[in-house]
């Protein structure tokens, strides 16, 4: 199972390979704000990929059409 930004990183680029699309997006939960990360899985920070992810989802509806699709992990 996957518990940190790695191991989902790791799974998304095995799976669809890398790419420079707007793949992923990441909420601190300590932070009450937009997210701290938004981009591909492959330029995700090397800071934020041994942080343990407590919430994920697939975005399926957003204002930001770029958005849709992808994942929103919560560390």
């Amino acid at each position: 199972m996957r518990e940190t930004v790695k191991e989902f990183k790791d799974e998304w680029i095995e799976t669809n390979g890398k790419t420079d699309e707007l793949e992923v997006v990441i909420a601190d939960s300590k932070i009450d704000s937009s997210y701290i990360y938004e981009g591909s899985f492959v330029n995700i920070p090397i800071e934020l990929e041994d942080k343990s992810v407590i919430d994920y989802a697939k975005i399926i509806n957003s204002t930001v059409p770029e958005r849709i699709g992808a994942y929103s992990l919560t560390i």
